[in-house]
Order: structure tokens, then sequence, then C-alpha cells
């Protein structure tokens, strides 16, 4: 009877639990793995290119200011840590996309990458996500490698 009553409970407790608020703590997971918590004191950022026929030739290289943080081809992620604070990262072909983030320490965000028609070339879009819709994503991902590595 006291399993039976503690079963209930259980039960009771997981239904009054919202499945977002569960998924929320299961780690993202890509064909590279987990992602890893962000750095102490930093944020992390998530930019990410979904595989598509669109643009798929094409790279997404994502800067801040003149620095290089990714080239993100199709189906590849790259997971940056940043100091707190202001941020613009942008990126550049026969247009320039610029993303403004706040960033706050300890906290995770999701930049997607999408390149749409151009005149001549693809233009590559910068444009805020969240944890949901890369998780969609997520298993059939790779970590983009910067040359060197």
């Amino acid at each position: 009877m006291k399993f039976r009553v503690a079963s209930l409970l259980l039960v009771g407790a997981l239904s009054l639990t919202p499945m977002s608020a569960i998924a929320q703590d299961a780690p993202l997971v890509t064909k590279a793995g987990p992602i890893p918590a962000a750095e102490a004191g930093k944020g992390q950022i998530i930019f990410y290119r979904p595989g598509s026929l669109m643009g798929a030739a094409l790279g997404c290289t994502v800067h801040e200011g003149a620095a290089e943080i990714a080239r993100l081809g199709s189906g590849k992620y790259w997971v940056h840590n940043a100091e707190p604070g202001k941020h613009a990262y942008n990126t550049e072909a026969e247009n320039k996309d610029v993303l403004n983030l706040e960033i706050e320490p300890g906290e995770t965000y999701y930049v997607k990458c999408k390149i749409g028609m151009g005149v001549v070339a693809g233009r590559p879009n910068l444009s805020p996500s969240d944890r949901a819709e890369f998780a969609k994503k997520a298993k059939g991902m790779n970590l983009w490698k910067p040359k060197g590595d």
C-alpha cells in the first residue's frame, strides 16, 4: 500500500511539472557528443546552421568585429564562450547582417545562420533561436573544427 501511495504521489508530481522543464535539464547531444556547460563566469552562444539544400555549398562565417568566430557549413555548429556584456556578431556577403546580444554569465544563447537568396550569391542571416529549435536539429549536426585543430 505504501508503495502504491508513493507511486501515485510521484506520478502526480511529474504530471504537474511541465515537460519542457524536464527536457531543459537534459544535455543536448549532437554527432560530436553532449554540449558542455558555459565556462565559469561566461555566457555561451551556440551558432548553428541547419542542413538544407538552399546555399548548401556556401558557408556562413560569423565574426565579432574583425575576429572570426566560426565558419559554418551546412549541418555544422560551434559553441562560443563570451564575456558578459554587449556583443555584436555579424556575417557578410552581398549584405552585412548584424545580431546584437547582451550576454549574461551562465546563460546559453542560440543563434541560427540561414542562407537566403541573393542577386549574385547567397545571403547569410543571423537570427536568435532557442533551445527547442536547436534540439530538433542537434542529433544530425557536426561540430565545426577550426583549421589547425
